[in-house]
């Protein structure tokens, strides 16, 4: 079972505020390990689908200075609200839409670079949203994707359903995404139009011993486990999540983290 689409967008609103604060510097990082592998002509068309607070959209409106468009979409009111706040604030001329990658609101070949960060294992129909893109991204364009994928968090996902009992509430499956393998997204990708430049799947166990800065991250970047509380709790649920952790898991806590970084351009 997936995750609504309101319960992610109402999520990720909340979780806005203190995103870039958190877990902006997360993204940077993976975006800028595949902007070199980008290769697009001068003065580009823009798109950052699922752009959250609008970080890579404007680390490439940076990298390719001047852009010929600037765009941004995201299912999140609060998290477009932040990105569009951020890109005025700067002086760049971004546009940022409250909309959904499964029926994206742009013209077919719209695009030259097409930027999707950290979105694509939340969405219900993955093959619907990358042929989207491929839709609007012109020949020869280029598909920058990363995403969560499979075996990654699982443990976060294990202890979450536990934490839930201990507060009182019922495990919840569509709070947690099916994360997906790099093969399930390569083919995607192919099947989508797409020849593949650069595929991914760096896999890493990490042993956590900051319980609070932990939690505060995950509840960040993966808010659903936490969706249905009112918005006073957060704090208070966080400092029990990092109590019953340690006490858990004395010493550290495994989590396993994977993703797929992988580049296609889109077969003229």
């Amino acid at each position: 079972m997936e995750a609504t689409k309101e319960r992610i967008a109402k999520g990720y609103s909340h979780s806005a505020p203190r995103y870039d604060a958190l877990a902006g510097h997360l993204y940077l990082m993976g975006i800028r390990r595949l902007l070199p592998r980008a290769r697009t002509g001068p003065m580009p068309a823009i798109l950052d689908v699922g752009c959250g607070t609008g970080v890579n959209l404007l680390e490439a409106a940076r990298w390719f200075a001047p852009a010929r468009q600037l765009c941004g979409i995201d299912i999140s009111p609060g998290m477009v609200s932040v990105a569009a706040a951020k890109a005025a604030a700067l002086g760049i001329p971004a546009t940022f839409t409250v909309g959904d990658a499964e029926q994206l609101p742009y013209d077919s070949g719209q695009f030259d670079l097409i930027i999707c960060n950290s979105v694509l294992h939340w969405f219900k129909d993955r093959g619907a949203a990358l042929r989207e893109i491929g839709r609007v991204l012109k020949p020869g364009g280029q598909l920058l994707l990363i995403c969560a994928a499979s075996p990654g968090f699982r443990e976060w996902f294990a202890f979450t359903d536990q934490l839930r009992q201990l507060i009182g509430l019922a495990p919840h499956p569509s709070l947690v995404p099916n994360l997906p393998t790099a093969v399930e997204v390569g083919g995607l990708m192919q099947e989508a139009g797409f020849v593949l430049d650069h595929l991914a799947n760096p896999v890493h166990l990490q042993q956590i011993t900051d319980y609070e800065s932990f939690i505060q991250l995950m509840s960040t970047v993966a808010p659903l486990w936490s969706a249905d509380l009112p918005p006073e709790l957060e704090q208070t649920v966080e400092q029990l999540a990092a109590k019953l952790m340690r006490a858990a898991f004395p010493g550290s806590f495994p989590s396993t983290w994977a993703a797929i970084e992988a580049v296609g351009t889109r077969i003229p």
